[in-house]
């Protein structure tokens, strides 16, 4: 079959310093191995390090089925800008542009957002006759909406109501309608104004990293101990981009009243737009280490040294089953996390890690000391999480059955 996979914001192979493909690029390269013509539809822009990759769009040969189509927009410096909003018209314009160029695939699918992708993409389904895939990933524009303060978001609703009517039209006219999570799927549902039905379904990000088989050099660990980690202490762990959905200010206010505690430590791993923010709210506590950006090797080691993993996440964050959760499962790593709803339940439910109240670092405090002082429960908590990631959330499990799906979708319509 030939098929199309649309996504932006993913690292590229031969373009990204990352070490590793996520949802799309997994998928994509597996569908590739079955045989199947893949074109890997992405833009020109890297969201992450703010740079250009390709200077237009151009087709770029990856490796055997599988090609890159980039999509030219201009950078943005900003995550929230207008730059970023015409970013997203643009690719949708040349996406509009290009694939009437292309001979019709068999199948689409595309990930939601960003919007205007979405809807080009499900007009061009219905236009040729092409069975389109939405994968929901992020609400958006709720998440733009959530950000302003509550007195503007009246005045921002209505500025944003072009892109709620895109939403609402991709939604509606997307063949199937795929989430990260059951609740992000019935949001997409609501969108599209209709019940759920056979096409429909979810599919969660899981990890599709594998620390546990990365070798780490000696070197890396003396780096790290260098930064000050300390791999005899009791480590609480965060790896990820600092933004704005991320709460590692209620860790550090935690780790501030647990200055008196000398076996326990947290390390930061990541960048991002509030990084200099947390480390002025950090200075003075010797108990809280910032690595900054961290490769396969310094995740590797992390992963083989920590107590517990920390997935924290803002009061407001509309998150469900983010990918942090399953990367620090997929290390046996326990997970100390604030989101409630469904990833709340899995955590809790399966218990492969504890809970503790967003915006809270009393309630924060209190689950680290317990996990540090209970070895037991540490031992456990791993355990289960070791096991529910293998037989539920491994990449090979979940992205067997993604495949499965596009290919059975492309067999329907024909």
């Amino acid at each position: 079959m030939k098929i199309w996979v649309i996504t932006v914001g993913e690292p590229l192979p031969k373009y990204s310093p990352a070490d590793r493909t996520w949802r799309s690029g997994y998928l994509a390269r597996l569908l590739a191995q079955r045989g199947h013509d893949v074109t890997w539809w992405v833009s020109s822009f890297d969201h992450f390090r703010k740079v250009q990759l390709e200077p237009d769009s151009r087709r770029v040969p990856l490796e055997e089925n599988l090609a890159l189509q980039f999509l030219w927009g201009r950078e943005y410096p900003r995550n929230i800008s207008f730059a970023r909003l015409a970013n997203h018209r643009e690719i949708g314009e040349e996406f509009r542009r290009l694939a009437r160029e292309y001979p019709v695939p068999d199948v689409i699918l595309c990930s939601f957002p960003t919007i205007e992708l979405s809807r080009e993409a499900t007009a061009f389904g219905i236009e040729k006759g092409v069975p389109v895939a939405l994968d929901i990933r992020d609400l958006w524009p709720d998440e733009m909406l959530e950000r302003l303060p509550r007195f503007a978001r009246g005045l921002g609703k209505l500025l944003l109501a072009p892109l709620y009517a895109g939403t609402r039209r991709a939604m509606r006219d997307a063949t199937a309608l795929v989430a990260i999570s059951n609740s992000f799927l019935e949001w997409g549902l609501a969108h599209a104004q209709r019940a759920r039905g056979p096409r429909d379904t979810m599919f969660p990000m899981g990890y599709t990293g594998a620390l546990d088989r990365v070798a780490v050099d000696d070197t890396v660990r003396a780096a790290l101990a260098a930064k000050g980690v300390d791999a005899r202490k009791r480590i609480f762990w965060f790896s990820g981009t600092f933004v704005s959905n991320i709460d590692l200010g209620t860790v550090i206010e935690a780790a501030r009243q647990l200055r008196g505690e000398p076996d326990i430590q947290f390390v930061l791993c990541g960048a991002g737009e509030r990084d200099t923010e947390w480390r002025t709210q950090a200075q003075g506590l010797d108990n809280v280490i910032f690595t900054g950006w961290a490769g396969s090797q310094e995740l590797a080691c992390m992963a083989s040294i920590a107590w517990a993993g920390l997935g924290a996440y803002e009061p407001h964050a509309r998150m469900s089953f983010p990918n942090k959760v399953f990367e620090y499962m997929s290390a046996g790593q326990p997970v100390l996390l604030s989101l409630g709803g469904e990833t709340r339940e899995l955590v809790e439910g399966n218990a492969v890690g504890l809970g503790y109240t967003a915006g809270d670092p009393a309630s924060l405090a209190t689950v680290v000391r317990r996990l540090a002082s209970e070895t037991p429960l540490r031992a456990t908590l791993s355990s289960n999480a070791t096991k529910l990631f293998k037989e539920r959330f491994a990449p090979e499990v979940i992205y067997a059955l993604y495949a499965n799906f596009l290919e059975s979708l492309a067999k329907r319509s024909h």
